[in-house]
């Protein structure tokens, strides 16, 4: 495979993180460019991709380089579109599976809405992340991405810990075409479980030129042993490692004489004919040695276990103490990759060990709690994410309960803190609802003691975040009255920050602890109270996007919540108000669809035309209703030619739908019809792809409808069947059933 990189100014990629970047072909173009920096904004790490995404691995050989490669990736980026959900591709066929089965961590980013439940039935049952994010009471996707690569991937500062924590070094020299040999000396050295602490560095992504680079150079020098896998390339002209990299090994051993030189023979048993012959290198003049000292044969491996046992324990520092620090920083080079091969497994083992160590080491306890929430190392295993994390939490108070003296507390309350936050997060998604507020209660009844840690502000700030969530958490269970209780709570903390400092985060706060009551108060049926809190979100999201004019966010939010003030209004038959508001949304609407250019933006415009729509039609005015209509089927075509996303298919269905109905009442029945028939299309495919009762029910209404308008008796009966088969497992279609039948009879 060749694969290609991006890294942040296109800088060196060795020592980084390895990022994997995986798509359907037909969406690399605009995928790739997002995505990448999207995750070189915040992890300074390599992506790597293969340009020819579409090329399978053929032959056994590539199949081997295939999993060579990609088993030393840290993480795997999918771009999840419809496309890669419903046409074949290799990203979904060979890559994802295999992440999987690897114990590779794995990132969907959905690049369309709606396909979150979607890729868990067909792909994978794990966390996503939708890019573009509109509920503004939800976590931002720059933040989600944040948390989940610093979750994953090692920073600067953490690989230095890393690296220091290694007994020596091992420069490692081969030929780029020898890779394969390259690794299996790594392993071979590393089998030999005293050694595990040796780092081994090769420039695995460097192309030398006539001298070492800075990078090359550093490693040279502050390594002990110069080890060379030796195949028959090396008798080639020209090459890299005869020519520079041995005689400065044998030039520097000759100057120190604790430096060691190791050469070992690779080879393929099935292949004995392919073995070096050092006669061919005598041939060479630019070639300052033409023999290879004291070459070890892979195969004797007593004899070459000796030669670096001899070495290793002549150059190893040996100043370790073996502490469960130490062996986390070990682990995780081990699961990284850090200048050691990839071997999840050593990894796993020596993390864990870490955390259960007597003096456990909270570093290594929180890694496992990711790793078992994200696949990385394991498999994805919720229950085991909380577990860890539990442990962590109790880890942290134990810690707290020693140094809680002001002076002295260390921040272990912040953490612990913190860790029931992030343990009421990982019990949601476990399913453990209850869990999750009991967790999230902890946080709450414990947070009144961090004033003297994190100040005044910040522990108000942080207690009315625990409500907000408790309240969402109540929500979610259905307990309204305490639901409303913390999202009151939360409102009030919020509204005496926001006059205390006044920032735009402390205003952006308390309007979504505003809107987050307008929600409840609508789902319990009181419009009033549900009005009163969409109206105080208004006014501060209005101040917001005049405040930053050039900000998508902040006016995407303001149109956002107008539309919920315009549902109310609707909902209470108030139509010249909630036209108002629709009016409002559609104008914020429309200047986003062309500023942004993206589906989404183009459908959020869509969706506020429709709005717009359906109050024309509620006054009688089915002319201008039409008018809007169209123009929103115009825009949802747009984006399922470009897309071919369910949404946005049933968008176009509903706008169809709407058009139809429109042209019905103008007395335009064949249009009327010939919009019908293009949803019915529509609604096909959705059902033949979804197989859902909902899709099903969509069908049957649009075939009932069409039915109005045609002559055709077959249509009706199509939707009396639907209905016919949805009653036997549901008795509420049963009024559609005797509606179908009714149609029929006339």
């Amino acid at each position: 495979m060749d694969l290609k990189y991006k890294t942040n100014e296109m800088g060196d990629p060795q020592g980084k993180p390895k990022v994997y970047f995986a798509c359907h072909p037909d969406d690399f173009a605009g995928a790739f460019p997002l995505l990448s920096d999207d995750i070189l904004e915040i992890s300074d790490c390599a992506v790597w991709y293969d340009p020819d995404p579409s090329r399978m691995p053929g032959s056994e050989e590539e199949q081997r380089e295939f999993e060579e490669i990609m088993g030393d990736m840290q993480l795997f980026v999918f771009a999840v579109t419809t496309t890669f959900l419903e046409k074949e591709n290799r990203a979904r066929s060979l890559e994802l599976p295999f992440a999987i089965e690897r114990h590779i961590p794995i990132l969907p980013i959905m690049l369309e809405s709606g396909l979150g439940y979607k890729f868990s039935d067909t792909c994978a049952k794990i966390q996503v992340v939708t890019r573009y994010v509109t509920d503004p009471t939800a976590t931002p996707y720059k933040d989600v991405l944040k948390t989940f690569l610093n979750a994953v991937l090692i920073g600067d500062e953490q690989a230095r810990k890393v690296r220091a924590a290694f007994d020596a070094y091992v420069f490692l020299s081969y030929r780029k075409k020898d890779r394969k040999y390259a690794q299996r000396l790594m392993r071979l050295i590393h089998d030999n479980e005293d050694y595990r602490d040796i780092a081994i560095w090769y420039d695995e992504y460097l192309v030398p030129g006539e001298g070492f680079n800075e990078a090359i150079e550093d490693a040279f020098k502050k390594s002990s042993l110069f080890a060379m896998a030796v195949t028959p390339h090396l008798e080639e002209k020209g090459n890299y490692v005869m020519r520079v990299e041995y005689p400065m090994a044998m030039d520097r051993k000759e100057d120190d004489k604790r430096f060691e030189v190791i050469p070992v023979e690779m080879y393929d048993k099935d292949r004995q004919d392919w073995r070096i012959d050092e006669k061919n290198l005598e041939g060479h003049e630019e070639f300052k040695y033409t023999k290879i000292d004291d070459l070890r044969n892979e195969y004797l491996k007593d004899e070459m276990n000796r030669a670096f046992i001899d070495a290793l324990d002549r150059i190893a520092k040996k100043e370790n103490d073996g502490s469960a620090d130490h062996r986390f920083f070990i682990g995780l080079a081990y699961l990284c990759g850090i200048d050691v091969e990839v071997n999840r497994e050593r990894g796993l083992k020596l993390i864990r060990s870490a955390a259960e160590d007597p003096k456990p080491c909270t570093e290594a306890t929180a890694k496992l709690a990711d790793m078992y929430r994200d696949g990385d190392g394991v498999a994805v295993d919720p229950l085991g994410a909380v577990f860890w994390q539990e442990k962590l939490a109790g880890q942290y108070r134990q810690e707290y309960e020693k140094h809680h003296d002001p002076d002295e507390h260390k921040g272990y309350g912040t953490k612990y803190f913190k860790a029931l936050r992030k343990l009421s997060t990982l019990k949601e998604e476990a399913g453990d609802v209850k869990g999750a507020i009991s967790a999230a209660e902890g946080a709450l009844a414990f947070s009144g003691e961090l004033e003297q840690e994190v100040g005044i502000r910040e522990q108000t700030r942080d207690i009315a975040l625990i409500r907000g969530r408790l309240g969402a958490l109540y929500m979610k269970g259905r307990d309204y009255a305490k639901a409303e209780q913390c999202f009151d709570m939360a409102c009030r903390t919020y509204e005496k920050l926001a006059a205390e400092i006044g920032t735009a985060r402390a205003r952006r706060d308390l309007s979504i602890s505003y809107e987050r009551l307008g929600d409840l108060y609508r789902k319990r049926g009181d419009l009033k109270k549900s009005r009163e809190y969409y109206e105080r979100t208004i006014l501060i999201r209005q101040q917001l996007s005049a405040e930053a004019p050039y900000s998508h966010t902040a006016r995407r939010d303001y149109s956002y919540v107008l539309t919920k003030l315009g549902n109310v209004y609707k909902s209470a038959k108030d139509y010249a108000r909630a036209q108002n508001y629709y009016l409002k949304a559609l104008d914020m609407d429309r200047i986003l669809a062309k500023e942004v250019k993206t589906p989404q933006a183009k459908d959020d415009y869509a969706v506020s035309l429709v709005k717009v729509g359906d109050i024309y039609a509620k006054t009688g005015e089915p002319e201008r209703a039409a008018e809007c209509y169209e123009e929103a089927c115009l825009l949802f075509e747009e984006n399922l030619e470009k897309t071919g996303a369910m949404h946005y298919r049933d968008h176009r269905a509903a706008g169809c739908e709407k058009l139809a109905s429109a042209k019905k009442k103008l007395g335009d029945r064949e249009e009327a019809k010939r919009q019908y028939e293009k949803a019915a299309v529509l609604r096909e495919k959705l059902y033949e792809t979804e197989k859902t009762v909902s899709a099903a029910h969509a069908l049957a209404v649009t075939y009932y409808n069409l039915a109005g308008v045609s002559d055709d008796r077959e249509i009706p009966r199509k939707a009396w069947q639907i209905w016919c088969r949805l009653c036997e497992k549901d008795p509420e279609f049963k009024t559609y059933k005797e509606m179908a039948e009714k149609r029929l009879r006339d």
